[in-house]
Parts: C-alpha cells; structure tokens; sequence
C-alpha cells in the first residue's frame, strides 16, 4: 500500500532515528553485511538515479544521512529497525504504488538482504574513504603509504617487556605489557585466584570439562610453586584437549554436515573425519603453519600413501555451503561458491573481510576486486571430490573392481538396451496410424467433445502413452518445421472432410515407408560395417531408444523379452553378481578438493556472473606481498596459496591466531573482533603484547601447545573474577585486564559437563556423528551432528553459531527457554538420575550434599547450603489428590536437578 507521513507520524519517525544508533555505534559485523550485501546492490540497482549529482525525486542514497533525509516529500527512504515502514523496502518489494527499480523487481535474496540491513538499524559506515584512497585501489596496482601504515599490515615486531614499578607480580614476559598498562592508568590487579576456581578454570579451558573431585583435591594438596604448571601440562597432554580445541576451529570453519536447502543438496556423510582431523592437528600440536597449509593444499602434500594423513584437512573448504540454482544460473551458484571459499579463507587465517571486494573495491581496506578474484581464480581452478582412503596398492586394487563391476552394469544395460530397440522397432509398422491418430486429435476442435489422451486413444485403438509421445514430439519436429520425413501437411489442420483424412492418411503411410526403409537400410549398412547417414541414424534415435517415442520402459522390456533373451539376461545379471562378490570392501571416502589446471578469472563486473571484465592472473593480495604479487603457476596455485598465508613473513596469520587463543582464554581478544583486522574491525587494547606473543608463537614452531602454556601461566591468567570498585570505574569493560572475565560455558562445554557429573559421559574419541536428540547419545557434544538445515534444538537454543558461516565468537543470550529447557527437559531429568547414582555410596544427607558440591563446584558446600539442602530434603512430600499425577523426580532427583541447573555450574570464574 502506499504510505504518506502527517506530522505526527514523521516526528515519530524523527524520534525513531535519534534513538537509534548512531552510525558510530554499529558494530564490525553490522558495517560488512552493509559492505557485502547491501552497498553492492544499491550500486548496481540505485546508483543510476540516487546517487550523488542524480537525486530523482529528490531523493540520494548516496549516505545514510542522504536516506534519512528522504526526498522531496521529505519522507525519509528508512526506519532504522523497521523495514516494514520503510518506504525503500516497500518500493523493493513492489508493495507500494512507487516500484523500484522501475524496469524490474529485485531478487528475493536481494530484497530479504535490504529487510535484514533496516532491521539491524540500517548501518552504514561513518568515515568514508578518501577520494585519493579511493581512485588508487580502483587501479589496483598501487597501494598508499598510508594504507600499508595500517597496524595490521606493518610487519610483526618482538618489543621488549616494557618496565614496570611492580615486577615482582610478574610470572611471563606478558605480564609486562598488561601491568605496563594498568599503572599508567593508576589501576592494581586484583588477587590471585583460589587453587579451586584455578584448576576448575584451567580445566574447563583446555579439555571442556570439569575437573574430578581427585584432580581437585591433589592440586590442593600440591604446595610446589609448579603445581599448576603441572596441571596445564597434564591438561594439554589429555586425549580430550584436541576435541575441546578442535570445536572452536570449527566454528571458524563453519563446520556442517549438509546443505541449508533440501533440493538436489549435496551431504557429507563423511564430513566427521574433517572434525576428527581437526581433533588429530590439536592433540598431536600440529605447528599452526603445516596446520594452515594443509587446510589449504593437503591434497598436493600427499606422498607415499599417506592420503589419510593430509586429505580430509580440505574439508575446511569441501565441507561449505553449496548452492543449488536453475541451469541458466548455475554460473551465479558457482561464484556463491567461489565466494564462500574466499571469504572463510579471508577471515579464517588473515583476519580479513577479503570478501567485501567481490563487486567493487573494497571500501576501507586496501583490498581490490582484482585481488578478490585473483583468489577466487584459485578455487575455481580446483574442484570437489569424494576421495577414496587407502594406500595407493588398496586404491587401485578397489578402482580395478569398480571399473570391471561397471563394464559388467554396461553390459546389462546394453542387451536391455538393443532388446528394448527391437520391441520399440517391432512398432514402425503402426507409424501411420499414430500420425492419423495425432492429427485427428489436433482437430478435435471442430467436435462438439474434446477427449483426454487416454479416452481418445481408447477411442483410435492405439496406446496412450505412446500416443502421448507422438502428440509431443509432432509439436516439436513437424509443427515446429522441423521434420524428419517431409513437411508436416499444415495446410490440411484445418479441414475435416472425408478427402481430407484420405489425404492425410496418404501421407501418414508414406511417412512409415519411408521410415520402414530406413531401417532396412541400416541393417544393410550394418553388414557392411558402414554407419548411417547422421539425420537418419537421429531419426530412430527418437523414435526407438529407450526415451523415445515407441521406447518402452526397462521393467516392461524384461516382461516381454523372449525366452532365449531372458535366459540371456538371467547369465549376465550372474556374472554381475560374482563380479560384486569379488569386489574388495569399499573403501571409506573423504570430501575433499583435487588440483585442476589453473584457470584465471574474469572479474565479475559489479559480483554478476554475466557481466565478465578483465582477466586476473591467480596471485596473493597486494597488501600482503613482499614480492609484488607474483602470479601462481603450480596448478590451482592453492599450494602457493597456502604457503604465503602460512609464511613467518605474513603480517597477519600469526597475529590472528594467538588473538584466538587468548580471546579463548579471555573471553575477548586483543582485537576484539579476531576475523577482522581491518579497518572496520577494533583496534587491539594492547598491540605490543600482541606482537610478542606472535613473535614468540612464531619463534617456537608455530606450537598451540606452548601458547597455551604461557598464557596460562602468567600472573594475568591467574587473576581472580573479583571486582574492584576503583579499576571498574576506570576500566568497566576491563580492556586491561585488571581482572579476569567470568565467562559462561558454551553449550558443548555445559552438555558435556552435565553428562560428567551425572556419570553419564562416554569418552571415546571420534568416529561418526550422532544425533544429539538420541537419548542413547552421552558422546561428547562435538560429536553430534550439525545440520545447516534443521541445527538441533538444543544447540541452536543455547547460541551455537550458523554453520553456513565463519563464527569469530559465539553471541550469548539469556531467554526464558533456556531456563525453561533446565527446568524440563528430559535430558536434565535423566542427568538429575544420574548424578543422584554417584552420589548413592554416601549414608546420610548431608554427606551426599557434601560430595555432590565437590562434583559439581569444584568445593565443598557451606553451612548454609547443607541447611537448606537437608530442609528441602526432609520435607515430606505433600498429599495429592489422587486424580493429580505423582512427581516425576525424587526428593533427591529434584535437588540434584536444581544443582545443575545452578548459575555456579553453568559460569567459569
């Protein structure tokens, strides 16, 4: 409908605008959807009329302020949050009496992007690129002084630990910079945290679940000044340190084990050996430059069998979204591909929104659209494969019998094939009477009665199906003027008259002679081992294949063979069988990538497949290259790819991954948003502390390992979640680390400690997903199934990411149906059962209580809290109607149920 504003209504909207966020406020994610989704297609579908110097109507949506300016009506174009009262959105969606654009509607996924863009309060950026900025990367060969002075393209630096007045509270070189940064700020630390929340934290961080009541009571017991490096060293030696690791990979590689669509979707029943290579890199601390480059180019890293090893590491690629279109888009779904491939590349390892360049320029880093397709060459350049495992003798031996099974299918196929031809030939002899029967149908039209297919072939005494085919296939070949005997009589369509259909029955006879001698003359070409002319060796192709027009289908085929063709066929099916029974066991699969030839693209012009501009040579961006970004010429180029990401020279992929791991640590990162290191992304609270744990990183192997254990075992781990009322005021985000953040489980981590405490957990490691929905399933989270499609309930309850992208960090939310799943959820209840089970040993209530904090807490329960346990216990159970239904739960079920649904055991201080 149209819409009009009183002054009522546009100061509503007025005060609407200035309670939004201002542009300064939106966050990195908000500003690149703008940048990927919604810039490109104003510039392509807008630009023309509303930009700057072209405001038709008055209207520019050349800015944010331009929009909420409006037009000449002095309506503005958006209501920040509220799409449906956007008259953009309405013109978009072809609601209102204004269609835009005027020529066409917009693309679903277009319009459903514009929505999503007013709905996050419609962000655009504050600053915008500088004109001189703005014309040299539109060159794309030059790069300014000012952009390669960013602070994440200048090379990684080793600064020494800066001084401090307080040394002695130092225990790593790290210390430093954080304690560097409080006392110019006048702030103190807060203290050490207890050896209980200390262990139950390490814990928790590096294998994902709690720690045993022992495990507690002999680090108590430790009075060693390494009893806690004792514990992170057993901790990183535990098998369940690369499941713990290996799930917050995966949410960077948008791990997923099928398509968010149901239509022709491609699924990865195999997709878990990525995940449990993933699990294998960890544990075994792969260095994190091999661990990259096999991610990338595995398959070009195999040598002597060892396929197993390095090729289910491109599921980090194979594993991705795939699109599904119509086959004139299938170019428009493979450059959805390309850009998946390209943006988790950019975002995974350089902390780059490298996808943002796909239809112009990218706005803010120095990041051009030919260095996007210059990448996005490497991946067309190389192509999804099922890849069978095995050593290479075990390879062939099994290619062998597939290829012997599918000669022998061939065969099959082939007598039913020739059979079906003689059944379909058998036919010719009726040529006539269906061409009289297809032009009397046609002309039903000067009868008082139109019969169906069905009744009129029952009527003309022919097969309707058959009689189907010819109707369609006179259609297309003799109305069409395209005939395969002669002109179609046209001129006697119109006429009904006795002479006429004698006529047409003439013609229809010459029709199956000249078709019967056809036939005659191949046979007698076949003896003399010559081929028939190519239109008329066409003509019997659609008339008696098994597709065509008197083709009969491969069930009915064997219903009317022969006797001799029958025992013909028994024979052959025999021989397929022993053939299959001598087939080796088939060898498990992996979903990864082979090598093609290298292919450079055409830039797309705008993101439109079908707009194609200059070629680009495969290359790495300019702004990461030393040596002038030479082309790649090994194939695909993914190898070398994959070693310029991975080099120590690479200003970006070291930094980005120590920024993960303490952003695990941490709860936030240096840089707090650790897949953007540009522009649009936040600066690092503390670069140089950066730097030196990149350089150290770096400097020991590339080892996780190591990283982990000297973060973990400085004084800034150990802090205490205690607050302080001076440093809060001074520093309420805690930026510099004054104390450390309490952080609440993520779901896997909660799940998994749950089925601990209730002594429900199966430790084994790896192997096939499962539904997390069986209630037969105790495996560690990380081995549920994650579908894109239908994400299971309870993962998407509790804020697991959308695997159809790259996840820096997980959202955390509060709503009542968490609350409400603790409360009654099977699951819980069966885990109430379960940890009161473990707690069965012990003789009186309070003892029980005793052990069940311990379990659960990591300490023991205080006075108060075995008071009110024991009250709760001694209650006796009300009188209930007998028509009321009786509790579900115990006494003790129902406190142990409260227990673990308690915030103590849900948070990690």
């Amino acid at each position: 409908m149209k819409r009009s504003l009183c002054a009522g209504a546009a100061f509503a909207v007025v005060a609407a605008f200035a309670g939004h966020a201002a542009a300064a406020d939106f966050t990195a994610a908000d500003l690149e959807f703008f940048e990927k989704k919604v810039r490109p297609v104003l510039d392509t579908h807008c630009y023309s009329c509303h930009a700057k110097g072209k405001s038709n109507g008055g209207l520019s949506l050349a800015s944010r302020a331009a929009m909420l300016k409006g037009g000449a009506s002095t309506q503005p174009a958006v209501v920040p949050g509220d799409p449906d009262n956007s008259p953009l959105i309405e013109a978009v969606k072809y609601h209102d009496v204004v269609k835009m654009p005027k020529k066409y509607k917009l693309k679903d996924e277009e319009i459903a992007d514009l929505v999503a863009w007013v709905k996050r309060g419609a962000p655009w950026p504050a600053t915008p690129v500088s004109a001189a900025d703005a014309a040299i990367r539109t060159g794309g060969e030059t790069i300014s002084p000012a952009e390669r002075a960013f602070w994440s393209f200048q090379p990684v630096k080793n600064p020494p630990p800066p001084a401090v007045k307080d040394g002695n509270w130092c225990k790593q070189p790290l210390d430093h910079f954080v304690l560097a940064k409080l006392e110019a700020k006048g702030l103190r630390p807060v203290a050490t945290a207890d050896k209980r929340v200390l262990i139950r934290r390490a814990t928790f961080d590096l294998i994902g679940l709690p720690p045993t009541p022992d495990e507690v009571h002999a680090f108590l017991a430790d009075p060693s000044p390494d009893a806690f490096a004792k514990v992170v060293d057993r901790l990183l030696a535990s098998p369940h340190y690369g499941e713990r690791w290996a799930r917050h990979w995966l949410d960077v590689a948008r791990y997923g084990e099928d398509q968010a669509h149901t239509f022709q979707a491609r699924v990865y029943p195999n997709g878990y050996r990525y995940r449990d290579w993933v699990i294998q890199a960890f544990q075994d601390d792969l260095p994190y430059d091999r661990f990259v480059t096999e991610q990338i180019a595995g398959d070009l890293l195999v040598k002597n069998g060892d396929a197993e090893k390095h090729l289910p590491a491109l599921g980090f690629f194979a594993l991705g979204p795939h699109y599904y279109m119509d086959a004139g888009e299938a170019k428009a779904a493979e450059a959805a591909e390309l850009d998946d491939h390209v943006d988790v590349l950019g975002r995974g390892f350089l902390g780059l929104t490298v996808a943002c360049a796909r239809c112009h320029d990218h706005k803010f880093d120095p990041i051009t659209t030919k260095d996007y397709y210059a990448l996005a060459g490497v991946f067309k350049s190389s192509k999804y494969v099922e890849a069978p495992m095995g050593t290479p003798e075990e390879i062939e031996k099994f290619n062998q019998a597939q290829a012997k099974i599918k000669a022998q299918e061939d065969k099959v196929k082939a007598f039913l094939d020739a059979e079906g031809a003689k059944l379909a030939e058998a036919q010719a002899g009726e040529t006539a009477k269906y061409i009289i029967a297809v032009w009397k149908f046609q002309n039903q039209g000067n009868t008082k009665t139109l019969l169906s297919t069905a009744d009129f072939a029952k009527s003309e005494k022919v097969n309707a199906a058959v009689l189907d085919r010819w109707l369609k296939y006179a259609i297309e070949k003799f109305i069409a003027g395209k005939p395969f005997l002669g002109p179609w009589p046209k001129t006697l369509s119109a006429e009904t008259d006795n002479d006429v259909l004698a006529k047409v029955t003439k013609a229809a006879e010459a029709y199956q002679a000249e078709l019967l001698a056809v036939l005659k003359e191949r046979d007698e070409l076949a003896k003399e081992k010559k081929p028939l002319d190519k239109a008329k060796a066409d003509l019997l192709q659609d008339l008696f294949s098994a597709q065509g027009v008197f083709g009969t289908d491969a069930k009915k085929v064997e219903a009317k063979l022969p006797e001799d063709a029958k025992k013909t066929l028994t024979s052959l099916r025999t021989e397929l069988e022993q053939v299959k029974k001598a087939n080796p066991a088939k060898l498990p699969i992996v979903h990864t990538l082979a090598d093609g030839q290298g292919e450079n693209m055409h830039v797309y012009l705008r993101g439109n497949p079908k707009t194609e501009g200059d070629v680009v040579e495969r290359r790495f961006p300019r702004i990461l290259s030393a040596d002038d970004a030479r082309p790649f010429t090994q194939g695909s180029g993914r190898l070398e790819l994959a070693n310029a990401i991975a080099s120590p020279k690479n200003p970006l992929t070291a930094r980005v991954m120590v920024n993960r791991i303490w952003q695990r640590h941490f709860g936030v990162g240096i840089v707090p948003t650790p897949s953007n290191f540009g522009k649009l992304g936040q600066q690092p609270t503390h670069p140089e502390l950066l730097d030196h744990l990149a350089t150290h990183f770096v400097a020991e192997g590339w080892s996780v390992k190591k990283l982990h254990r000297e973060i973990m075992l400085s004084a800034t781990y150990q802090l205490s979640s205690a607050t302080d009322d001076a440093d809060r005021k001074a520093d309420p985000e805690n930026q510099l680390y004054w104390r450390m953040n309490r952080r609440r489980l993520d779901v896997e981590a909660w799940r998994d400690a749950l089925l601990s405490a209730s002594g429900n957990l199966d430790p084994a490691v790896g192997g096939p997903s499962a539904d997390l929905n069986a209630t037969s399933n105790h495996r560690r989270t990380l081995y549920g199934a994650v579908s894109r499609h239908n994400l299971n309930g309870l993962l998407r309850l509790f804020d697991f990411p959308d695997p159809n992208l790259t996840a820096e960090k997980r959202p955390v939310t509060i709503v009542p149906l968490q609350q409400l799943f603790v409360l009654n959820s099977e699951f819980m209840t069966e885990q109430a059962r379960g940890l009161v089970k473990q707690l069965a040993s012990e003789k009186d209530d309070a003892t029980k209580i005793q052990k069940a904090f311990v379990r659960l807490y990591g300490r023991p329960a205080t006075e108060r809290e075995v008071k009110l346990g024991l009250d709760f216990l001694t209650v006796p159970e009300p009188t209930l109607p007998s028509t009321e239904p009786k509790p579900k739960l115990s006494r003790w079920e129902q406190y142990a149920q409260v227990l673990l649904g308690t915030n103590e055991f849900t948070f990690v201080d």
